[in-house]
């Protein structure tokens, strides 16, 4: 199977989750009538599916725009304003819950609706893999110096605890990571995965596993733009 193939399945099957869940609740709904507010409850549910097939296209439509490989316009962002986004996007949502340290007001380099983007990519895929609920946390850390860098890089790591994750649930970062000494090019695997790599590669920086079983945490590395 070559990559189109592989990348076309990875989006299969990230639709069907959201457009069988849309399709059952619409079919329930008009199998009869029920009261207003139950009315209300599966609206709020088709809702939430529509707005996560929105997301999925966006997605795809950053993964088609050409110019793979460049870099990304010169911008700019605030590392806890990144962190704040994403919090905000599960606040109301108990079960999609997980601790955040507090985050320091580092200066990044990329675009902060595009970086917040590429980190809720990365807990998304996260939540959705652990098993039974396992608690998550998402903190910040000094990452590897590299010369290249005049300002250095800073770590945004999701953590969790031993056995939370399916085994193979990060594998495709760790080949990357192998391939590509820590500058992951995914170009098949999970939706969610390969839109947030792309975001970050574009933007001077990386995502890798230490394991397939998240052991030892998913790193986000993010170039900073001003000394720490």
């Amino acid at each position: 199977m070559d990559d189109l193939e592989l990348f076309a399945a990875a989006v299969a099957h990230e639709l069907r989750t959201p457009l069988a869940a849309l399709s059952g609740e619409v079919d329930v709904a008009l199998r009869r009538d029920r009261s207003a507010a139950a009315y209300r409850d599966a609206l709020a549910r088709i809702a939430a599916s529509v707005a996560e097939l929105v997301d999925l296209t966006g997605d795809l439509m950053f993964l088609g725009q050409p110019g793979d490989g460049e870099r990304l316009p010169a911008a700019t962002a605030r590392l806890d304003r990144i962190v704040a986004r994403v919090v905000e996007r599960y606040a109301a949502d108990a079960e999609m819950a997980f601790t955040v340290d507090p985050v320091a007001p580092t200066i990044v380099a990329g675009d902060e609706a595009l970086l917040a983007r590429a980190v809720t990519r990365v807990v998304e895929h996260a939540i959705k893999h652990r098993r039974g609920g396992a608690p998550l946390r998402l903190h910040a850390a000094p990452a590897e110096e590299d010369p290249s860098m005049a300002f250095g890089r800073i770590d945004l790591i999701v953590d969790a605890s031993a056995d939370a994750f399916w085994p193979q649930t990060w594998q495709c970062l760790v080949a990357g990571r192998a391939e590509r000494d820590g500058a992951v090019r995914l170009n098949a695997g999970p939706l969610r995965l390969c839109t947030a790599d792309r975001i970050l590669t574009r933007c001077g920086g990386s995502l890798h596993a230490a394991a397939a079983d998240g052991a030892g945490g998913i790193h986000i590395v993010l170039r900073c733009a001003e000394p720490a």
